[in-house]
């Protein structure tokens, strides 16, 4: 648990389901699908055509042309992401303090799209007259440095890159700057995007869902199997210590009770197959928080359609909450915004929302996600109920796993 206490104090976010906080929220309480097919790029030649972009999307909206103009997509969207969430918190940005904040991102892979384009560039032209414009996007960090130059900020400036883990593992490592007193604000971020490049390169490792549609794919017709849908999004929220006392955040989502990352065994390209790395984990992170497993209303699960690790996922649960894991109202969120690096952040603001809002929305019912191949999903109309804790669960290949741990803030609180 944080050395001193941590709290959650600004969302912002694009996804599939919108662009902005409220939208997300309002689409995903009304179980609007994500998952729809592609429409970026051709995808004929390919086994699938799903995937959950993000539409609409007008840079032009959040900042000026001479700042984004020469910043990749990816870019922009982390950037957008970060005026938001530090305009919801009320995060006041000045000399005295800019040294205090600072910002750490996750991507799995970066900016797919700039780098394909430089190198093709390169081969066509040669090293003397490849895009030098395309250059400096070609390298994972550069949302993280863009982000803190548009709002100028000094502090510690960090991007992690473990694939679908990236979100946590930049959370994890901005508890610690907080705990460590190196700041008293971070601005922690994760942006993937869905580019042609990876969507092939995705297909060409056979790890995408084989299935063809011509609309957008309900949740409760997400099918079990091999494979996953793959997304993009840029999440980014605010934490603050909750000790400095001249800071009277505009909202309070939660505070960051525990965070644990874990390693299990698994061949090259899977899941950890038992859960029983990811069981240590949960039993952790509750542990940590000093809560007991009855207090946990609500769980953001790693589950993205692939039988392996839904299966390990459901052997986790019940070991480390019994047989009635199956009654705690549980999301799988990659069903409605599909699988991308950072996703695991979403989760967790998506927890956030739902502590500091007091609503859970739509969730299995049962235990339909256990990993059985043509399990129909039944899900639960989204309800108010006022929560106390929540957890987030995240998964990688190669058996890594994490469990978040989110508490409501106590008195007043408010979500947008």
């Amino acid at each position: 648990m944080a050395k001193v206490a941590v709290k959650v104090t600004g969302i912002g976010m694009l996804n599939a389901l919108g662009i902005g906080r409220s939208t997300y929220w309002h689409q995903l309480l009304q179980a609007t699908p994500g998952l729809a097919p592609i429409q970026g790029f051709d995808t004929d030649k390919y086994a699938s055509n799903l995937g959950a972009e993000i539409q609409d999307f007008r840079a032009k909206d959040f900042m000026s042309s001479r700042f984004y103009r020469r910043l990749s997509r990816l870019s922009r969207l982390a950037v957008a992401a970060s005026i938001e969430a530090i305009e919801d918190s009320g995060l006041e940005i000045s000399d005295q303090n800019r040294q205090r904040i600072g910002v750490v991102f996750g991507t799995a892979f970066g900016s797919t799209s700039q780098t394909d384009a430089f190198f093709v560039s390169l081969l066509d032209y040669g090293p003397q007259a490849a895009e030098p414009i395309l250059f400096p996007d070609t390298v994972p960090n550069a949302p993280t440095s863009h982000v803190a130059m548009y709002h100028r900020l000094h502090g510690p400036n960090s991007t992690f890159c473990q694939n679908h883990l990236s979100g946590e593992c930049a959370l994890a490592y901005g508890l610690s700057l907080l705990e460590q007193d190196r700041a008293d604000a971070v601005v922690v971020g994760g942006v993937d995007e869905l580019s042609s490049i990876l969507f092939h390169s995705l297909d060409s490792v056979r790890a995408l869902k084989p299935i063809h549609r011509q609309r957008p794919l309900q949740i409760s017709q997400f099918p079990t199997g091999k494979g996953f849908i793959p997304g993009e999004g840029a999440t980014c929220i605010v934490l603050e210590r909750a000790d400095v006392p001249a800071r009277q955040p505009r909202n309070t989502y939660g505070t960051v009770l525990s965070l644990q990352l874990t390693s299990g065994v698994s061949n090259q390209g899977h899941y950890e197959v038992d859960g029983r790395s990811m069981a240590e984990g949960l039993q952790a992170a509750l542990k940590e928080a000093k809560i007991e497993a009855k207090e946990i209303g609500i769980i953001g699960l790693a589950a993205n359609g692939v039988d392996e690790l839904e299966g390990g996922e459901a052997q986790a649960l019940e070991e480390v909450f019994g047989s009635q894991w199956q009654q705690i109202p549980r999301i799988p969120l990659r069903y409605f915004v599909g699988e991308f690096g950072s996703g695991g952040l979403l989760t967790a603001a998506t927890i956030l929302l739902s502590l500091a809002e007091g609503t859970i929305p739509p969730t299995v019912q049962g235990p339909e996600l256990t990993g059985l191949a043509g399990k129909s999903q039944r899900f639960a109309p989204m309800k108010k109920e006022s929560l106390v804790a929540g957890m987030a669960i995240g998964s990688t290949f190669g058996g890594g796993s994490a469990c978040l741990v989110f508490g409501r803030q106590q008195g007043k609180q408010q979500g947008k």
